[in-house]
């Protein structure tokens, strides 16, 4: 059951605008998994996978440092970058 709802933001467009029933996010000082209830929180993201499991299976994006919100089982995300991976490019990264 999808209890979230995850928003993905770059200075561009909206990547990502999903429910979810999971969200694991890459902190500058660790990982954070946020489920249905999680408690409001704000964070500074590190570079690294961000991974949303909903009922259209896992989805995975190379996030670029940013923010998190959670607040009301909506996880906010603002970041420069969010690419899939069949987006990165080996020789860049």
């Amino acid at each position: 059951m999808a209890d979230l709802r995850c928003i993905v933001v770059t200075p561009e467009t909206t990547v990502v605008d999903v429910p979810a029933d999971f969200v694991a996010l890459p902190l500058y000082d660790g990982e954070l998994g946020v489920a249905p209830g999680h408690s409001p929180m704000i964070g500074r993201l590190g570079h690294g996978e961000l991974r949303v499991k909903g009922k259209n299976g896992p989805q995975a994006y190379y996030v670029d440092g940013g923010f998190v919100q959670v607040a009301d089982n909506v996880v906010s995300v603002l970041t420069n970058r969010a690419l899939t991976p069949a987006a990165l490019d080996p020789a860049e990264a």
